[in-house]
């Protein structure tokens, strides 16, 4: 007798976009600035507002004025953060890290081994004295999106780093993490990117079943942000079934063509079932199917959803990377778009 059901790898996220979460076009009506390879966002301790552009640190100072540069690396930035005492962290592409003081001048320290860590997803200083680091566990040439949607390993890792240079691992084996954060107590809490969960310092769920791949996770007044990669397709979750077609697919064709959430809302002829989010008169529909979507997810003390603001399948500002309360607005990143985004006050 042929069987009609097959274990899953994991079970499907239990939240989806009804309720708070309904599909919405927040994103693509808000204003926006253009920003070249935007990814991380955060405030200094003066009041501006501080993004990644590429190999630099751009500072804001009011929104609509003209940015600053804060600082300039030899690598991609991947990570910023900032401490109650004016440090900032930056996270670069290749797994380094480097301290500034609030004038962007480097600071002694904080030396990261070469080779220690494959990424720098995330930073948060835990004291004056320790920066954690997220390592999602890929490179930086790495596809990020589509390569953890289908990996069973757990590779990525929460590190602390002393400004001695001491290095100690608090949570291994975590599967692909992107941001940590703070609770009310002061514990770690870590996003996961394919396991839509958030986790504790020691790897205890403390919420899941997010509708979406995480990125980052931002402490705000009301509760917290948390940036969506992408939604969760059903299509991806339904063929988590299928493990012959996913090993196949993995042995014989290029990660940027697999069946996987993916950061560009670009269609082509060559993308799988893409041709179907083409609904009439060549105009792409919000419902259409589209692996990437813009999605941020604003939650209560409790990590539970409150409200949203999403970028559909007909938006451009897809693939939601990090956001910060600043000045009393939202402030988000779509990787997507290349622009940071003022959602106003939010909810």
């Amino acid at each position: 007798m042929m069987p009609f059901f097959r274990a899953r790898r994991q079970e499907p996220p239990a939240m989806t976009l009804e309720g708070v979460l309904g599909p919405n076009g927040r994103l693509d009506a808000v204003e926006g600035m253009r920003v070249e390879a935007p990814d991380a966002v955060c405030v200094s301790t003066d009041g501006r507002l501080l993004f990644s552009s590429g190999k630099r640190v751009m500072a804001l100072r009011a929104w609509g004025r003209e940015p600053e540069t804060f600082a300039a690396f030899a690598a991609s930035v991947t990570a910023l953060s900032q401490s109650p005492g004016g440090l900032v962290a930056v996270g670069l592409a290749g797994g380094g890290v480097a301290v500034l003081d609030a004038s962007g001048k480097s600071i002694d320290g904080w030396l990261l081994p070469g080779g220690r860590l494959a990424s720098v997803a995330d930073c948060a200083f835990n004291s004056e004295d320790e920066l954690l680091l997220v390592d999602c566990g890929y490179g930086a040439n790495d596809h990020v999106l589509a390569q953890a949607a289908w990996d069973d390993e757990a590779r990525g890792q929460l590190v602390a780093l002393r400004r001695s240079g001491e290095t100690r691992i608090i949570t291994p084996g975590l599967h692909s993490p992107m941001g940590v954060a703070f609770d009310a107590q002061g514990g770690a809490l870590v996003s996961l990117l394919e396991r839509a969960s958030i986790v504790d310092a020691s790897g205890k769920v403390r919420q899941s079943g997010y509708p979406g791949y995480l990125g980052r996770l931002r402490k705000t007044p009301t509760g917290y942000a948390l940036a969506c990669l992408s939604r969760r397709d059903p299509l991806i979750e339904f063929l988590k079934t299928e493990r012959g077609f996913i090993a196949e697919m993995k042995a014989k064709i290029a990660p940027r063509h697999w069946i996987a959430p993916r950061a560009n809302p670009e269609f082509s002829h060559d993308f799988p079932i893409e041709l179907g989010a083409t609904r009439l008169f060549g105009e792409v529909k919000p419902w259409a199917p589209s692996f990437s979507y813009g999605l941020l997810i604003e939650m209560d003390e409790g990590l539970m959803p409150v409200s949203s603001a999403q970028s559909r399948a007909n938006g451009l500002r897809h693939a939601i990377c990090d956001v910060t309360a600043w000045n009393g607005d939202l402030i988000a990143v779509s990787k997507a778009s290349g622009e940071i985004l003022n959602l106003g006050a939010g909810t």
